[in-house]
């Protein structure tokens, strides 16, 4: 009898062995073969500068998450947003207007957002030449103002814009131009190509700028108030497991050594959590600037 227990136990035992074994094996071909996480950035930069930036991260997530990972760059915003609209993204990475758009449109849910240069908010900007004369908003009535971007641009158009209206300037007071992206409108308003230029307060600190040229012979004539920084977001119908591990994931990048190098890689101190209502201020500023 006891030679009977002692055998059921040893088979109970093997059984549980083997159950554990084809679990995680299911789990194992569940993740390996899983469709490719694809994640999407929105072109702040150029393609080739974006792929350098962000190639770590993808390969980062992919090694954690124990999936494949596919990291899909844009030429442009064109491009950009043509695949937005598709959906293809399962996490992207936006500015604050267009994940404003993507919120309410298309069902993406913010996760977290950038820290760069140990700041969690960002600030849109007016730059002129230091030697132009222009020391206020008034006085770039009839001149002409480079943004960087585009007109869905958040820190180098719709945010510069909004100081501009609250100054007084109406739309018909000046020439808008656009740079193909916002450390281009500045360095062009360096080289007199325009009176002035919109883009982000943080855009004078990048090595792209500053390699280039000497910042001190640019003035900041207005600057905004601080906003919560560029925001990421995943598609709402993500599996909440995963929502929830690529969030730790992110959340807790800086805390690591290999997740601090996969930072500074991509610029970034860290990333931090996020809500949706964080760009409510965003959403009044839109509202202000789309209004007229």
């Amino acid at each position: 009898m006891t030679h009977l227990t002692d055998y059921s136990g040893h088979f109970r035992c093997i059984l549980k062995a083997f159950l554990v074994t084809i679990l995680i094996a299911i789990d194992f071909f569940n993740t390996a073969f899983a469709e490719p996480l694809t994640v999407g950035i929105f072109p702040r930069r150029d393609a080739a500068v974006t792929a350098k930036l962000f190639r770590p991260f993808a390969k980062y997530l992919e090694k954690e998450l124990q999936r494949p990972v596919k990291l899909e760059l844009s030429p442009n915003f064109n491009v950009f947003l043509k695949r937005l609209e598709e959906r293809r993204y399962d996490l992207v990475h936006f500015n604050q207007f267009e994940y404003i758009n993507a919120h309410k449109r298309l069902n993406y849910d913010v996760i977290a957002q950038n820290e760069e240069f140990g700041e969690k908010t960002i600030r849109g900007a007016i730059y002129v030449r230091r030697d132009s004369g222009i020391e206020h908003l008034e006085q770039l009535k009839g001149k002409n103002i480079l943004f960087g971007g585009g007109k869905r641009a958040m820190m180098s158009y719709i945010v510069p814009t909004y100081l501009l209206r609250g100054a007084g300037l109406k739309k018909s007071d000046y020439k808008e131009s656009f740079a193909s992206n916002p450390p281009n409108a500045v360095l062009a308003t360096f080289q007199r190509q325009a009176d002035a230029g919109g883009a982000g307060e943080i855009v004078s600190r990048l090595p792209l700028v500053t390699n280039k040229i000497d910042i001190k012979d640019l003035n900041l004539i207005a600057v905004s108030e601080a906003l919560p920084h560029l925001p990421w977001a995943v598609k709402l119908e993500m599996d909440s497991n995963l929502r929830t591990r690529i969030t730790d994931l992110m959340l807790k990048m800086n805390t690591s050594k290999e997740g601090k190098e996969v930072l500074k890689r991509a610029r970034l101190s860290a990333f931090n959590p996020a809500a949706d209502w964080h760009y409510d201020a965003h959403r009044i500023i839109i509202d202000s600037v789309y209004a007229n």
